[in-house]
Formats: C-alpha cells, structure tokens, sequence
C-alpha cells in the first residue's frame, strides 16, 4: 500500500483573548483556529459588531495545511504597519488554519510606524501563545472488513496499537474504519492480513488530520 505525501501542520489549540495598552491606546488581540474564509468573514463581522466604535479592526489568516490560504489588513492603519507584522507572527509560528485579529481604540497619542508595528505584532503573538499550540497528524482512513471469528483479535490489535473504529457495520463480516498515521499503513496492513490467516479486506479512504496529543507546545 502506497504511502501518502501529506505532512503534519500546526494549527491554535483554542481560542484566547488579550488586552494591551500602550500610550493610552487600548488593543484588543484575538486568535481562533478557523477552516474556512467564509467563517473568518463571519468571525470578522462579529468582532466589528462587538466593537463598533473600535478605530481599527487589523486582521491575518492563514488557511490550508500548507498556508495556501493568506490574507491580511492594515485596516486604515499606515501601510505594513499592522497587518504584515500579524502575519509575520503566524509565519514565525508556522501556523496555518489559524485567524487574528487586533482592534484598537485610539488614545490619543501617535505611535509612530515603529511603535504601531511593534504594537500589532506583540498583540498577535500573545492571542495565539495564549491560544496554545496545536500538531494535526495526517492519517490515512483505512476500510478494514474481516469475519467474525478475528474480531475479537482486531479489537484487541487496535486496542493494544491505540487506533480506534470511527465506524462500524455489521454484515454477513464486520467493516471497521479505522484511521492509521501516514507510513503507518503498510505495517498496519501486515498485521492486520496475519491475525485474518489472509482473509482482511483493507481499502484506503481519504486522509484526515488528528491532533498528535503527545507533542509538546
């Protein structure tokens, strides 16, 4: 069974909220993980409507596992000074399907180019270092249908190996949908042919991401 070209991403565990003030200038930070442009639209609406008398609601995404997906805005602030410097954040992070957005409230005094990027750039990175970090792990759904006389061995082989059946049918033989890590397949199918003396039908369905529980932020 061929092995899939697909590689784990990074993504936010959650969402997070942070607040700065700097210069009497209240920022409001936020970071989601988020799929979809038309729900970062949503989101961005949402955040406009919660704060409709903000001076500015600057704004980075990236979506896709590979960051295909990239957008950003200054927001009426002065060119490269809010957006880029959010987006350089989730680059820095390698994060992707991931959204912020940094409202700020005027106070008063300027900030200058220099002190405005520095702004949207530390908002940005405490919303997501808030947020929590995140590994999807590619894996590869295999369709597994075997007799009744090895599932009780297949359940004890899943089990033993820490994959789960997202999906079960009982027929004239059972079918599992079982999802494997990306390389894991071959070995996984090995195993899998031994205990059925042979007789397992193992078909390889889309890929899906999970998160790696065990990595380290």
């Amino acid at each position: 069974m061929a092995t899939r070209e697909v590689r784990p991403f990074r993504t936010l565990r959650g969402k997070a909220v942070v607040e700065l003030e700097i210069k009497r200038s209240r920022f409001i930070a936020q970071a989601v993980p988020m799929r979809a442009e038309t729900a970062v639209q949503e989101w961005l609406a949402a955040v406009r409507l919660a704060h409709p008398d903000a001076n500015h609601h600057c704004f980075a995404y990236r979506l896709g596992t590979a960051g295909d997906v990239g957008r950003f805005s200054d927001d009426g602030e002065p060119g490269g000074t809010a957006g880029r410097p959010m987006m350089e954040v989730l680059l820095r992070e390698e994060l992707v399907d991931a959204a912020v957005v940094v409202t700020r409230y005027f106070g008063g005094v300027l900030l200058g180019a220099g002190g405005l990027t520095r702004a949207y750039s530390q908002g940005a990175a405490e919303a997501v270092r808030a947020a929590g970090f995140l590994e999807m792990r590619p894996h590869t759904e295999l369709e597994v249908t075997v007799d009744y006389a090895v599932l009780g061995a297949l359940e004890q082989l899943l089990l033993r190996e820490g994959y789960s059946a997202d999906h079960k049918e009982y027929g004239e033989r059972v079918t599992f949908r079982v999802p494997v890590p990306a390389g894991a397949e071959a070995g996984f199918s090995v195993r899998v042919a031994d205990l059925s003396a042979g007789a397992a039908l193992l078909t390889a369905g889309p890929t899906v991401y999970l998160p790696n529980l065990t990595a380290t932020s």
